[in-house]
């Protein structure tokens, strides 16, 4: 599909932050030209699930939105299906989710409209230079002929992972980077950067790389800062023996 003139902006998985969503939209300012694309798992987990699809809602009147189905939107549609299907949904964020309509709340507190949004997903999408989807692709195999288990739920594995044969770059989502840092190969690029936990909501502008992003509580990440969970790792480390004797001594 041909771009035009605007920006390619990807965001990774939201997982109902809704603070974090608001944050980096604002840092982006989205013009009429800009297109961006979810690449899946905008619900679950997090508190503000139905925030999150409103707030995509509005974002459609403002520029070109694509959104990308994964493991987390296939889940909600299978609890329609069966009571199995929606109390493993339920152990995997959906909890979050309904009560995010209403504490306690059940399948039909959503919003026939909500509903509707989530229908537009897509399995990918695909421009003149890049490939996105939600989880994993197989680099010999065209996008229409992608097993849909890749698609949504294979890991992301940068060992195993080859450029696509297209020669388009790949932009994921789906495996949670334990860093929270953006995994860029090169030819394919994983954006989630645990938002819902200790990280950070990420949005890429694929051609430039340029990129922005915010934590759940929806503060802008500055330059270099580091993580919570960084942080706290930092300060649980071992005391090196010899300097706490040293120390004690002062």
């Amino acid at each position: 599909m041909p771009m035009d003139s605007g920006r390619l902006i990807a965001i990774g998985d939201v997982h109902g932050c809704c603070h974090a969503l608001d944050t980096v939209l604002d840092a982006i300012v989205p013009t009429t030209d800009d297109r961006i694309v979810f690449v899946g798992d905008l619900v679950d987990q997090g508190k503000e699930s139905k925030e999150v699809l409103e707030r995509i809602i509005r974002l459609r009147r403002e520029c070109a939105v694509v959104l990308i189905r994964g493991n987390h939107e296939e889940m909600m549609f299978a609890a329609l299906e069966s009571e199995a299907a929606l109390r493993y949904w339920e152990r995997c964020g959906g909890v979050a989710t309904l009560n995010s309509y209403r504490f306690g709340g059940n399948l039909k507190d959503i919003s026939a409209e909500h509903w509707a949004l989530l229908e537009t997903c897509v399995p990918y999408f695909e421009t003149d230079d890049y490939i996105f989807t939600h989880a994993n692709y197989l680099a010999d195999a065209s996008m229409s002929e992608q097993p849909e288990y890749t698609l949504r739920w294979a890991l992301f594995d940068p060992p195993k992972e080859r450029p696509h044969f297209s020669g388009k770059t790949v932009v994921v989502g789906h495996t949670e980077q334990k860093n929270a840092e953006i995994l860029d190969l090169g030819f394919a690029m994983c954006i989630d950067t645990a938002c819902w936990k200790y990280g950070w909501l990420t949005a890429i502008d694929a051609p430039s790389r340029e990129h922005w992003q915010a934590s759940r509580w929806g503060v802008l990440r500055e330059e270099g800062e580091t993580t919570g969970r960084t942080r706290l790792k930092e300060l649980l480390k071992p005391v090196d023996l010899l300097t706490a004797t040293e120390l004690a001594a002062r």
